[in-house]
């Protein structure tokens, strides 16, 4: 995955943050703050439990009721930034030797 196009999930995720936190008058910023705590967690450990395509597409597939459970609670902002995930994961084929290049 290239990191220009990765980062578009992350960068949702807060977005959808800041509009909750924002729309709620700064109401739920310690529910904002759990969400936070989470999103930097993912970001710091996400790629080792996740290291293939497969497992990002299952764990993307598996997220979304999870959120969705968790809607009341700040999922349903979370849940474009988990789509695009999915998107990305289902698009990115990741780089393919032609027949003729030498092996690195």
């Amino acid at each position: 995955m290239r990191f220009g196009v990765g980062i578009v999930p992350w960068l949702l995720a807060l977005a959808g943050l800041v509009i909750g936190l924002v729309n709620s008058d700064f109401v739920i910023w310690p529910l904002v703050l759990a969400w936070l705590v989470v999103l930097t967690l993912a970001w710091l450990f996400g790629g080792a439990m996740v290291p293939t395509r497969s497992h990002r597409i299952t764990v993307a597939l598996l997220l979304l009721p999870v959120l969705l459970v968790l809607a009341g609670e700040g999922g349903w902002w979370l849940i474009p930034a988990d789509l695009v995930w999915l998107a990305i994961g289902i698009a990115d084929r990741g780089y393919r030797r032609l027949p003729d290049d030498a092996p690195a």
